[in-house]
């Protein structure tokens, strides 16, 4: 159970920072290549568990 707080947590940490991210760039050109890396990267938060089911 404290795996999956700690896991939620890392998940909740990291949108509240892309978040932040987000308002720091302005609206600018190059501001949906920097949320395309910043969901590549979620995707691969989220998906890290799954590491272990597979190694």
């Amino acid at each position: 159970m404290e795996g999956i707080k700690e896991y939620a947590g890392k998940i909740v940490i990291y949108i509240v920072l892309t978040s932040y991210v987000g308002v720091l760039f302005p609206n600018n050109s190059y501001r949906k290549y920097i949320r395309l890396v910043m969901g590549a990267v979620l995707v691969a938060v989220v998906l890290k568990p799954l590491e272990i089911f597979f190694a």
